[in-house]
């Protein structure tokens, strides 16, 4: 059916773009997110700059990237994908540009504002809006999953580079190259690649989309609210738990087990994402949210309590296991629940309140550890991952549409 209708998301021009968005993910999150510790460190000694002043900056990326998706999902609303794709990869490598030049604190902070702004118009907020678009049936999960995996493709990718290359060359030149090559690497993704759907009625296929819910009868929901906290605690876990992993797994016992945990864990996100896409064309997104969510405290707590190598990487497969899936469940399960029209503004405003427990949790394990140990700041993770468990039982199966125009 594909080769009689090229606009159908089956069609050549549909796996184009996913191949696309597996790119630009790997841009955006090798030199954003993974890249975030590296640049902390080789600032803090090529500067001298504390380490706890530029972990203020760090967070400040991450919390102005989560908010400023809201603004980026109104402008996929109105605009073409691919100005917005330009626009915040000129803006985020520019920024990246400056911060190897800075010279004090206050300047590296505006600089990391600026390119958390940028670093949003090529992340998850425009690639899982696209991916809802063309991909409006059974197969959405299955391109999500290959899409999404580009994240982790930047951790495995980009950022060791990245360690090398700062400590061979120094900041100064090293990073204005990141920061030119951030902008040439999306340019033709932008330019060649990507685009709109190509007909604003796809994602009203039969059958594609439940009820097409407005943006403010979903607000309205009770699901919607729940689902978003349920993230918070989530997130809170699950990045406090890879954030402190190679410290923890290093004193208890040495760097190799340590590198080798964060491998570990890596490789499970991928292999496990790219499961989880077609196992969800099979199974309810409720069960396996649920058992993603159960799976992750299980990891967590195989990790707080382990000693020997062996149970260390068990934990950290287990752990790993979870992450990619929970990351994936979260976009796809608003487009399923809600219908594509209004999922851009939904999943931004969701994920903007989930950036609490992105900034939270390295910060809540880090504190926990200083006046116990990680024993105890595992343990506290894996308690946060069960509330968030029960909040999506709370939350049930998906909103349910009432007379007034929400559950």
């Amino acid at each position: 059916m594909s080769e009689l209708n090229p606009q159908l998301p089956e069609s050549r021009a549909g796996y184009r773009i996913i191949a696309g968005l597996f790119a630009m993910l790997t841009v955006s999150s090798g030199f954003g997110f993974y890249n975030m510790s590296v640049y902390m460190n080789v600032l803090s000694e090529a500067r001298g700059f504390s380490v706890a002043g530029l972990s203020g900056a760090v967070s400040a990326f991450f919390v102005v990237g989560g908010i400023a998706g809201i603004w980026v999902a109104r402008l996929l609303e109105r605009h073409d994908v691919r100005w917005i794709v330009l626009g915040g990869g000129a803006l985020a490598g520019s920024a990246l540009m400056g911060v190897g030049q800075a010279t004090t604190v206050p300047m590296i902070y505006l600089l990391f504002v600026v390119f958390g702004i940028g670093n949003t118009g090529v992340s998850i907020v425009v690639s899982t809006t696209l991916v809802a678009r063309w991909f409006p049936g059974p197969s959405r999960s299955v391109a999500l999953s290959v899409a999404s995996t580009g994240l982790s493709m930047g951790g495995i990718l980009v950022t060791p580079l990245s360690a090398w290359a700062l400590q061979q060359a120094g900041v100064d030149t090293v990073l204005s190259v990141f920061g030119a090559l951030f902008f040439l690497l999306v340019l033709p993704i932008a330019l060649f690649v990507i685009r709109d759907a190509p007909s604003p009625d796809l994602q009203q296929t039969p059958g594609a989309d439940p009820d097409g819910w407005s943006y403010a009868d979903a607000l309205r929901s009770r699901f919607f609210y729940l689902l978003t906290a349920g993230y918070v605690f989530c997130m809170t876990s699950q990045v406090g738990g890879i954030a402190h992993l190679y410290n923890h797994v290093d004193g208890q016992a040495g760097y190799l087990v340590a590198a080798t945990a964060v491998q570990a864990l890596t490789l499970m996100s991928i292999l496990a994402r790219l499961a989880g896409g077609v196992l969800l064309t099979r199974i309810p997104t409720f069960r396996f949210a649920l058992g993603n969510l159960l799976l992750q405290a299980v990891g967590l707590g195989v990790l707080a309590i382990a000693e020997t190598r062996l149970s260390i990487l068990l934990g950290a497969a287990m752990f790993g296991s979870s992450v990619g899936n929970l990351l994936m469940l979260h976009p796809l399960w608003l487009v399923e629940a809600y219908g594509a029209g209004a999922y851009p503004r939904l999943f931004s405003l969701s994920n903007a309140w989930t950036v609490l427990g992105v900034a939270a949790g390295p910060l809540v394990l880090g504190m926990l550890y200083d006046l116990y140990d990680y024993r105890i700041a595992y343990l506290a993770a894996v308690i946060s991952s069960l509330l968030a468990a029960l909040l999506i039982v709370l939350a049930g199966r998906g909103p349910i549409r009432t007379q007034a125009g929400s559950d």
